[in-house]
């Protein structure tokens, strides 16, 4: 980032602060809505005021577009990064109410004691349409969760302090690509790398807003494709 760049988004910033993010900017020039022909795991939805470059790490990897509501303030270096990467930016309430409604994923408790309706919640204000499960078992619940992926059209977290052989479990599974997620700045490239439709998150060894944090960026653009690179091989 450029120093103008740098010293325009940290001005940005503090203003909207000292505003309590009460004043509406003006919005990024539309760019009109997706092609209806498209996947919704190419566009990566924003729902905030501003965006900023710390919105962004190992989030827009795999995404074509950004999509933002009108009057979000999105900042030039921002804009730059997007430009540089060739990615678009829309500017709809219509767009992201419709990629929104294609995020759906499963909340799966397996053989660990935690309460999954606060994450539920909070992925629902971000526009992901959560349903909660709990089993006591890492076995059936892996089983379950592979008839559920199957389809393509969902994908889900597993959430157990047994991550190891939860993935071991998982993976045995002809149509789970599962991944461990430890950190919020490498799940969604890590997904991105394998297309991965399942999560495994150890919630007794991170704080709720890690756990929260991880999730999103995960479920963030709906399911994923496989590359193509390993689909022979995983006999897809």
């Amino acid at each position: 980032m450029s120093e103008m760049a740098e010293m325009i988004e940290r001005v940005v910033r503090e203003v909207l602060a000292g505003l309590g993010h009460t004043v509406a900017a003006a919005p990024a020039q539309p760019s009109g809505p997706p092609p209806q022909n498209e996947e919704a795991n190419d566009s990566l939805v924003l729902n905030r005021r501003l965006v900023t470059l710390a919105d962004l790490p190992d989030r827009f990897a795999a995404a074509r577009r950004v999509i933002v509501p009108p009057g979000t303030v999105v900042t030039p270096s921002v804009r730059d990064e997007l430009r540089r990467k060739r990615i678009e930016l829309v500017v709809g309430a219509t767009a992201v109410v419709a990629a929104q409604r294609k995020s759906s994923a499963i909340l799966m408790v397996a053989a660990t004691v935690y309460d999954p309706a606060p994450l539920a919640a909070a992925l629902q204000r971000d526009g992901v349409a959560a349903e909660s499960r709990s089993s006591d078992c890492l076995i059936r619940a892996t089983d379950e969760l592979a008839a559920e992926l199957a389809s393509g059209t969902t994908t889900a977290i597993l959430l157990t302090a047994y991550p190891a052989p939860a993935l071991c479990l998982a993976n045995r599974h002809a149509g789970i690509r599962a991944i461990h997620g430890t950190g919020a700045d490498t799940v969604a490239r890590d997904a991105g790398s394998v297309g991965a439709n399942l999560l495994v998150v150890d919630p007794t060894s991170l704080g709720f807003f890690a756990v929260k944090q991880i999730a999103g960026r995960f479920l963030q653009g709906g399911p994923r494709e496989c590359p193509e690179v390993f689909r022979k091989r995983l006999g897809l």
